[in-house]
């Protein structure tokens, strides 16, 4: 059996937030970022308590994102293609790998052949809701997923902020 997850920015809000909903549309996570003058951390709580710590690693020719969760570090390295990949380095689910379009947020997360969770939303503006199925119900595959849930809606917001800044000029 499956379990479905869901992803929004919460809205009016003076500090970014993106929540991480189950089917009942009650919290599981919530994501915020830390002041920072350049390059935010963003922390991914559970019932109040840290469970994951994000940072984008910088001077770095692909996204890569700096992840501590549960105590364990790993990162999220995007590989180059025609498609999104971005695999697991390190970690409990070391090896697993996300793999989805470029263009929209549909994805499956694997890992040795077996698939954790999936998305198949397409065009997905920056304030609705983006639906993932989970398939793995381990603690470990659930907040790797919201990890990668908040680390492709914040690529992809990074994305659509550089296309307008370069639009603007």
């Amino acid at each position: 059996m499956s379990k479905i997850l869901s992803i929004k920015r919460k809205l009016l809000s003076l500090k970014e937030r993106l929540q991480i909903l189950d089917a009942d549309e009650r919290l599981l996570y919530e994501a915020t970022w830390e002041f920072a003058w350049f390059n935010p951390t963003w922390v991914l709580t559970r019932d109040g308590r840290e469970a994951a710590r994000l940072k984008r690693r910088l001077l770095s020719w692909l996204p890569c994102w700096e992840v501590q969760a549960n105590g364990s570090p790993f990162l999220l390295r995007t590989r180059w293609g025609w498609r999104r990949r971005v695999q697991v380095q390190g970690g409990p689910l070391d090896g697993a790998e996300l793999r989805g379009g470029l263009l929209d947020m549909s994805f499956e997360l694997e890992r040795s052949g077996r698939i954790l969770a999936r998305a198949d939303a397409k065009w997905l503006s920056l304030r609705e809701r983006h639906v993932i199925e989970l398939l793995d119900e381990s603690p470990e595959a659930e907040l790797l997923t919201a990890v990668m849930m908040v680390t492709v809606l914040l690529q992809k917001s990074e994305s659509a902020s550089s296309s307008a800044a370069s639009a603007a000029t």
